[in-house]
């Protein structure tokens, strides 16, 4: 979902670009895009959610 998030970022960048407007809302997403696809391309969201054994908190015996 990162990757779909830094590339609507991508495409909100690049539609001002070519139809030659100045945009400020570029200088936003152009950091974004960048900030984003590191993010999601650097593998630390993996180390974050390292899945773990459910154990149930309320035990019949």
């Amino acid at each position: 979902s990162l990757i779909f998030l830094s590339w609507s970022f991508s495409v909100i960048h690049m539609v001002p670009y070519f139809k030659k407007h100045k945009n400020y809302l570029s200088t936003i997403t152009a950091p974004s895009t960048i900030f984003t696809q590191g993010f999601a391309t650097s593998g630390l969201l993996t180390e974050m959610h390292q899945s773990e054994i459910v154990v149930p908190a309320l035990q019949s015996q």
